[in-house]
Parts: structure tokens; sequence; C-alpha cells
């Protein structure tokens, strides 16, 4: 198949759940994707506390590379039914989404493409992309604010 060898991948058992029964679903549909993300799913370690993980995680951003090419690519692995726009996201039932998922930054993942085709991709990062505010971004934004309210002093223009 592929001369690449495989990294080692980690997913928070929380997400392994959650991939575990979406493939259970795809073989039900009979997903052409399902075998290779249940092998993925098989080989993983799984990680109690996801805090720790610098892996490749459903729901979260990650920068790629593909095929060593010089363009970078950031999306957020998801499950099919959470799938809203592919300039955004990547199903976790196609054969990038699945490769995608429990890789560690820096690391190759070799993976045959939905026509046959090898492909490799190397995860560059697992933060929003440059212009980007996540989630929890904004919610740290906003709890610092709130403590800065909370700050006794002059306020408004008159606080000069």
């Amino acid at each position: 198949m592929m001369h690449e060898q495989l990294p080692r991948i980690r997913i928070a058992a929380n997400d392994f759940h959650l991939l575990k029964l979406a493939a259970m679903r795809a073989v039900k549909d009979r997903n052409p994707v399902c075998r290779f993300l249940v092998s993925e799913l098989e080989r993983a370690d799984v990680i109690e506390s996801a805090d720790p993980l610098r892996c490749v995680r459903l729901d979260h951003w990650v920068t790629f590379r593909a095929d060593d090419g010089l363009l970078l690519d950031s999306r957020i692995p998801v499950l099919p039914e959470n799938f809203r726009s592919s300039h955004l996201h990547v199903s976790i039932l196609s054969p990038l989404g699945a490769a995608l998922i429990g890789v560690p930054v820096g690391a190759r993942m070799p993976y045959l493409g939905i026509d046959g085709v090898s492909h490799v991709l190397t995860v560059e990062s697992l933060e929003p992309p440059l212009g980007v505010i996540s989630l929890q971004q904004h919610r740290a934004m906003r709890s610092v604010l709130r403590t800065d309210d909370n700050e006794p002093g002059p306020r408004g223009p008159t606080a000069a």
C-alpha cells in the first residue's frame, strides 16, 4: 500500500466513544471509509484525560499539509451529523477525517483517498488559523473582561 510508517495515535476517551458509535453506524450503512476508521480506533491509545493531548481531536481545529504541498489547510474534524461546510469541517467518515483523528503535531499519516490514490498528511498545528477566534478563546476573553469590570477605579471618559 504505502511506505510511510503509521504514527502512534492517541484519542481522548470521550472522543473514542463517539467515534466508535459513528464507526458502528457506518458499518451498517456500508460506508467505504468505516474499515479505515475502525482500524485506526483499534490501534489507538485511549487516554482518559484529554487535557494533555496534543493530538487531533473531534470538534477542535487542526492545520495540516497534504502530500508535502506548500499550502496549509485548517479544518475541524466532526461527526457526520455535525458536518456543515467543507471549508470549515472534515467528516471523520471521509478518508482525510479518519486519517486526522488522534495524530500528534508533526506526525505524517498515510491514507488512501476515496478514489484509491495514496496521500500523506502532516499535522502542523492544533491552533485555530490566524484571524479565527475559537469558542474557547472567546469565552476566555469574556471572562477576563468580566473580571476587569469588577475591579475598583474610575471608568469612562472621566477616568483620565
